[in-house]
């Protein structure tokens, strides 16, 4: 028996945390009326002061990093809502646009306001689509146009419109090739982003600039810019404030609960910490199923049943949960939902579960109620962002959490345990103790300084000079930029906002012409705000649904048959019949392009997991490898990708078949995953796949961060 098979076996030991809660000071002053339940609310002191920012004259960058449960979202909209101001707020994931939609929609009628003076509406790409049918005369209405006349919709009343920061930078970067909705955003009121530390050092870099960029533009209306995260990101702090932004940090103000007064804002919980293996998770529950059944079935304190709720990180991890936890509680006639990106939330499945299982897409934002919580932890983000999930609760309340973590921290704070015979912490000395264990992030401090300087470049070139793009039948179009007249002066004035951003000297001649020239071969892969990753167009036979979804997944866990995209087409409409025309081609058209690969989808294969190859021949072989040594290699746009599994997939070489004309932005690697990941420390959430010849590949924003790890470890080696 191996090491690990012993960690896996002495699991069912745990190790009793009991956190303290947080309260934070009420003042005292009505702030809002419930006319709902007829009752008056006191503010929080950062929601006085937040709204006494952004009431205030002159632009603003307010970071507000107030605790989790303490009424960030009503800091921002109660005073766009007094003032009907047109605002754009940002969440990063779709789930959570439309969640925070209906959660404004509920605060203008719970607070008295009349729903007639405002204009809200959630903005996502399928939104889009569905926002395009509005105008069936119209053909070939582009997004760009799409999100214009949603802007209008805000003329003579307040604008609330909620989008992911993909559809913002896009825009932005007039990647829609529609100039006028630039200037439609920088004719609103203000910014607001949420959850702003789940942001990369690519997305921070990149929205900290555009936003200065546009503050400091005469011609822009957009002045106020307001960041929400309970976990604050100290670097873009310090970068604005280097940067002689106008910036103002509401700091967390948040005392124990045990030993201080003020509002319950996050209660006691008492955490049993396991040992546990990232991706593995799953495998620790299922041995130790009966405590974790008599856990979901335990009730409340009163009577009640508790909602518990299960955050893993791999989908095949909930795949399997999800099927021993039904099983196991058929009889007691529990509610047993999943939630992932295969099976999206809905509010009748967060209202009535009894248990939960998901991974990341339920650890951010969207408000329900949760009892009890089962997690996996191995990274300090992602364990306090998910012990968040416990709030709102009564202040005598104790919740109950049981949470997996690296042997590192649970050997550390097992010692700590047997000096002091029990372990009883405040929230803040349990995040200190994480800090001297577990990883903050990689040193990505280079990558501001090579490639977020290119990726201001293009979004200000495309600004000012313009952009040249071809449609589908390869017609060359010109998108306008400024005028002539005026070129020259906004250059200055851009070109040295990017000096105090990302580079420690002026722009001249020489360095003007290396941004132009190098930019424009990285311009694809630095276009997005995720970055790109294979795909595969999926029908969902169990779910009924049209999907794209990540194309490793279905080639390491799916029950998947691989077609071309003309049988796939066929299928769709023999599984649709008449509604196919009207409901389902639209969807497919606009999801095609964006697809590796199209296969059915039946499911996982259980237990089974394949192992994937990448490989490429010929041509795509020099493109990658760009006949340079490894420090001096530079990420690409490439195709000639094919995949090999074992055990193999019958219709693989269809897959390999349109695999191998899709372009994506790759780095190959001269080393192996493993090999790199305990090289540079990489974590668990740092994607290398596996490539030909015991070398790997990274792609998208991962090919560009593994690129400056590696040239940072030749230059420390001259």
């Amino acid at each position: 028996m191996n090491s690990s098979e012993n960690n896996l076996k002495d699991n069912s030991e745990k190790l009793a945390v009991n956190l303290d809660g947080l309260r934070l000071m009420q003042m005292d002053r009505d702030y809002l009326r419930d006319f709902k339940d007829l009752k008056d609310f006191k503010a929080f002191e950062h929601q006085i002061d937040s709204e006494r920012l952004i009431r205030s004259d002159g632009s603003l960058f307010l970071f507000n990093h107030s605790p989790t449960g303490s009424g960030k979202t009503i800091s921002w909209l109660k005073p766009v809502l007094d003032d009907r101001m047109k605002v754009i707020a940002v969440y990063p994931t779709n789930a959570l646009v439309i969640d925070q939609k209906k959660q404004v929609d509920r605060a203008i009628e719970r607070f008295g306001y009349n729903p007639r003076d405002f204009h809200v509406q959630a903005i996502t790409s399928d939104l889009l689509i569905e926002e395009k049918e509005l105008y069936p005369d119209e053909i070939g209405l582009k997004k760009g146009q799409l999100l214009n006349r949603i802007i209008r919709k805000g003329r003579g009343r307040g604008l609330i419109l909620l989008t992911n920061p993909d559809i913002l930078t896009l825009a932005l970067k007039d990647a829609y090739y529609e100039h006028n909705i630039r200037e439609a955003i920088r004719g609103v009121d203000m910014i607001i982003v949420d959850e702003f530390h789940l942001a990369s050092i690519k997305q921070s870099d990149m929205l900290l600039f555009m936003m200065h960029e546009m503050s400091t533009d005469k011609r822009s209306h957009l002045k106020k810019y307001v960041f929400l995260s309970a976990t604050p990101n100290r670097q873009i702090v310090e970068r604005a404030k280097k940067v002689k932004l106008n910036v103002v940090v509401l700091d967390d103000k948040s005392t124990p609960l045990s030993s201080s007064e003020g509002r319950p804002v996050l209660p006691q919980l008492k955490l049993l910490l396991r040992s546990g293996a990232i991706y593995r998770t799953y495998e620790l529950i299922k041995e130790d199923l009966d405590y974790f059944v008599d856990l979901c079935m335990r009730q409340l304190s009163n009577g009640n049943r508790a909602k518990t709720v299960f955050i893993l990180d791999g989908i095949y991890e909930v795949d399997e949960i999800f099927n021993v936890l039904k099983e196991a509680l058929e009889d007691q006639k529990f509610n047993v939902e999943r939630v992932d990106g295969l099976h999206p939330a809905t509010e009748e499945k967060l209202k009535n579960f009894d248990v939960l299982v998901s991974n990341s897409s339920v650890e951010v934002g969207i408000d329900f109620n949760v009892d009890r919580l089962v997690f996996s932890g191995y990274s300090k983000s992602k364990l306090l962002q998910r012990i968040g999930r416990l709030r709102n609760k009564p202040e005598n309340e104790i919740c109950e959490a049981v949470c997996f973590v690296p042997n590192v921290l649970y050997d550390h704070l097992k010692g700590l345990f047997a000096k002091t015979g029990s372990l009883m912490l405040s929230r803040k000395e349990f995040a200190e103790q994480l800090d001297k264990l577990m990883e903050s992030g990689l040193d990505l401090s280079s990558y501001s300084r090579t490639y977020s300087p290119m990726e201001a470049y293009l979004y200000l070139k495309s600004r000012i000079k313009g952009s040249t793009w071809r449609d589908s039948m390869d017609e060359e179009h010109h998108e306008k930029g400024m005028p002539e007249s005026i070129q020259g002066e906004e250059w200055i004035r851009t070109l040295t906002l990017l000096e105090k951003h990302f580079l420690d000297r002026e722009i001249d001649g020489q360095m003007y012409d290396w941004l132009d020239e190098e930019s424009q071969r990285l311009k694809e892969g630095l276009l997005t705000y995720r970055g790109s990753r294979f795909q595969a167009l999926m029908f969902d036979k169990n779910e009924k649904q049209l999907k794209l979804y990540d194309l490793m997944y279905l080639l390491r866990r799916g029950n998947v048959e691989f077609m071309s995209s003309q049988k796939f087409a066929i299928r769709l409409r023999e599984t649709y019949g008449e509604y196919y025309d009207a409901g389902m081609k639209p969807l497919y058209e606009s999801m095609k392009k964006f697809a590796a690969g199209f296969c059915w989808y039946d499911g996982t294969l259980g237990d089974e997991t394949r192992k994937v190859l990448f490989k490429g021949e010929g041509a795509h072989y020099n493109r990658v490898m760009l006949n340079a040594a490894d420090h001096a290699r530079k990420p690409r746009m490439v195709d000639g990708f094919k995949v090999e599994t074992e055990p193999n997939i019958p219709t693989l070489s269809y897959l390999n078949d349109t695999l191998t004309e899709y372009k994506i932005f790759a780095r190959l690697i001269d080393q192996s995953g493993s090999y790199l990941k305990a090289k540079f420390n990489l974590g668990d959430f740092f994607y290398l796949y596996p490539y030909s010849g015991m070398r790997s590949v990274a792609f998208g924003h991962d090919a560009l961060y593994i690129d400056c790890l590696i040239r940072d470890e030749h230059e420390r080696r001259r």
